[in-house]
């Protein structure tokens, strides 16, 4: 592929990924309850079409941002998620019910958390004001299937021969629909968008920066860009108009919210994308020009991990953890590296100090990954009182991580409460999209759970929800 092409699908991407979703102007014609069926619907087809970030440091960090957004909204009907996906395009974007969508290279490509709350601001004021479903109910001629294909198009636009062939039906249809939505649209987003990240506390210059990003890249795309992207409010005049509103008010205070690991965050977010050895090379020319570079040898140590070069990884944390011995993140993935090697002993010593500094800390926010491997030193070891609190403790901070419940099933199991057992695995293989062996174990489940526990009335819901969509 040309670099013009790749270059135009690029952009054409950063701009679907915006307004998709803004295309009609008739409101209320969808119900609630029909706008979060449908956002079920194509997310499960969505499963089928796209690689989903696993990694839970990564997922609670675009959850933790996310929802601190929600939490400004005021009282909404929605619940809303927020999902990362592997893709080098810098997108974001948004179906029905509130389920937000992130892409690996918008972490990549952004420069601070600052601009990554400003997009998912812009994408909870479109679900907000229900532009989503607007779209949706101007759209009836599209089936579930091709909303997804279409979804997963703008995604892959430059991923290969199959994503260009999926991107180039996507792009058509987006651009007989994108004719439709309006200037009024895109100008509440943009405002409402400005009052969640300021109430949250971050930097409501966040989304300008990055806008402005998509309005330079633009300039320099060439005649490929598809003739319907200047039909829509032109994207400079958005810019002055956001920086104009926030002229006309209070300036927020500084410092503004930031976990301070966002290089990190991108190291995961590079490896998570490119393939191992690409990942290696890019940060082993990182170390060799900043030997004392931190943050590269952390993003070393997960590349050779992800190759199953233990032996490097542990090197390379190792060395990092030298630089900086109370790096919380060095001593989580150098635990993990260990335990991924056998040795647990020195898996729990590192995972038990990264806890320790975790409270310790400023922030005093558990880790979640760092939790769940203590949690699993503590099972391989038969001490399951101590890890089963730790898992559940997971559990709690991030429901939709399915790798726990795997882990409170086999606990549950080895402690011989069977009802328990199964209803855990049956919440893995939902998660994994196995809806038919999810509903073989919530049936086995309802004999052995205790009758009006939560876990049984939720097992019936289950069972019903599952049934219906078979």
């Amino acid at each position: 592929m040309s670099p013009r092409i790749k270059n135009s699908i690029w952009v054409t991407s950063l701009f679907l990924c915006f307004f998709f979703i803004h295309f009609a102007t008739i409101s209320g014609a969808m119900t609630i309850e029909e706008e979060k069926k449908l956002g079920k619907k194509i997310l499960f087809e969505m499963e089928k079409k796209v690689d989903w970030v696993r990694d839970l440091t990564l997922q609670n960090f675009i959850n933790t941002i996310g929802q601190s957004l929600v939490a400004q909204v005021g009282s909404t009907p929605f619940d809303f998620k927020f999902y990362l996906i592997v893709g080098r395009d810098p997108n974001a974007y948004a179906i029905p019910g509130g389920h937000i969508f992130v892409t690996t290279g918008l972490l990549i490509s952004t420069e601070s958390e600052q601009e990554i709350a400003g997009v998912l601001s812009h994408e909870i004021s479109h679900v907000m004001a229900r532009h989503v479903a607007q779209m949706i109910e101007r759209s009836k001629r599209l089936n579930i299937a091709s909303m997804a294909a279409m979804i997963a198009g703008i995604l892959l636009g430059g991923g290969g021969k199959a994503g260009e062939a999926v991107a180039a039906t996507a792009m058509a249809t987006a651009e007989a629909l994108a004719l439709k939505y309006t200037r009024e649209m895109e100008v509440e987003a943009d405002q409402n968008g400005l009052q969640y990240a300021i109430k949250a506390g971050y930097d409501p210059n966040g989304l300008i920066t990055f806008m402005n990003k998509i309005y330079k890249l633009s300039l320099t795309s060439g005649p490929r860009v598809p003739t319907y992207l200047s039909t829509h409010p032109a994207i400079e005049d958005r810019i002055s108009l956001m920086e104009n509103l926030l002229q006309t008010r209070p300036r927020p205070s500084e410092p503004f919210k930031a976990s301070g690991t966002y290089r990190k965050i991108q190291a995961k977010a590079f490896v998570e994308e490119r393939e191992p050895h690409v990942a290696i090379n890019h940060f082993q020319s990182m170390v060799d020009t900043h030997p004392q570079d931190v943050d590269a040898h952390y993003g070393l140590g997960l590349a050779y991990r992800k190759m199953g070069r233990l032996d490097k990884s542990i090197e390379a944390f190792q060395y990092g953890h030298s630089l900086a011995l109370n790096d919380r993140d060095l001593l989580r993935e150098l635990g993990i590296a260990f335990f991924l090697s056998g040795k647990l002993d020195q898996a729990t010593k590192n995972l038990e100090t990264a806890h320790r500094l975790s409270r310790e800390g400023d922030d005093r926010n558990d880790d979640l990954l760092n939790l769940y491997y203590l949690g699993r030193c503590y099972q391989e070891r038969g001490d399951l009182t101590q890890s089963l609190p730790l898992f559940q403790k997971v559990k709690k901070g991030h429901p939709e991580w399915m790798d726990v419940h795997h882990s409170l099933g086999s606990v549950y199991g080895r402690m011989e409460q069977k009802g328990l057992s199964h209803f855990y695995f049956a919440k893995y293989f939902k998660l994994r999209g196995e809806n038919k062996n999810a509903l073989l174990h919530y049936r086995t489940s309802l004999d052995r759970l205790e009758r009006g526990s939560p876990e049984r009335e939720e097992a019936q819901r289950e069972i019903r929800e599952l049934t219906q969509t078979k």
